[in-house]
């Protein structure tokens, strides 16, 4: 599990008890008692108001009175700082991609346990990789600017897209596709979706995707564990959206 992850599930953790010990965090978590700590570190270190007992067990809360004001944002514009904060850490030499995720996680802690819980879940469906290979820049396009918002629609409301496909061979075709989530391999995005009828797992470059639509009568349930790992098999063969 990346680090980034996991710390957000220890903030999770935190914010449903008035107090626990690491010994439980271990345990909830599956990691060891030094990494709880190292963890605990690092929200005190990006502002996250915590107090601990020093006597035995100890004993860690989330001081939620001294907790950060609540930011009024919605869904996409979370996934977009997320987004931004994550591509900044593609990039070892960019200023203040440390300061971004930090200021991400109290954004998390300042709302809702559950719709906090939506955000990250949201986060989770877009993998950001490493930037595009010279091969792939050679002929990537820009994505229509009406295809985005069907996209961010489809995606956020878990629902199919109709869209006209061209793959690296020129070859229009018709699909259906749950869109499970994306794959920023910057500048370039993927789609990483399930093509219903083909009833498998594929990926589609969005600059090669024209005329696309809503098919709000066919929701699904997105399915990130698989999606991952397909996008893995994908980077690690070498291949592009071969759709």
């Amino acid at each position: 599990m990346a680090r980034v992850d996991r710390v957000m599930r220890l903030l999770d953790f935190l914010r449903g008890r008035d107090g626990t010990t690491v010994a439980e965090i271990s345990e909830a978590l599956e990691v060891s008692a030094r990494t709880v700590h190292r963890d605990l570190a690092t929200l005190r270190e990006q502002g996250i108001p915590l107090s601990s007992d020093t006597g035995p067990g100890g004993g860690v809360r989330l001081e939620r009175d001294r907790g950060v004001a609540a930011v009024h944002l919605s869904q996409e514009e979370v996934v977009a700082l997320w987004l931004a904060a994550n591509l900044s850490a593609t990039g070892s030499t960019l200023p203040w991609g440390g300061a971004a995720r930090s200021g991400l996680q109290k954004l998390f802690a300042s709302v809702p346990k559950e719709r906090a819980r939506g955000m990250r879940e949201l986060c989770r469906r877009v993998v950001v990789g490493r930037p595009a290979s010279a091969r792939v820049l050679k002929d990537v396009g820009t994505p229509p600017e009406e295809l985005l918002a069907v996209f961010e629609r489809a995606f956020r409301e878990q629902v199919c897209l109709s869209f006209e496909y061209r793959d690296r061979h020129g070859k229009a075709t018709r699909r259906i596709v749950e869109p499970h989530g994306l794959l920023v391999e910057s500048p370039v995005w993927y789609v990483l979706a399930r093509d219903v009828e083909k009833a498998a797992a594929r990926m589609f470059r969005m600059d090669r995707i024209r005329r696309a639509r809503l098919v709000p009568d066919r929701p699904f349930t997105p399915d990130m564990e698989g999606l991952r790992a397909q996008a893995d098999a994908q980077r690690a063969n070498g291949t592009r959206a071969p759709g």
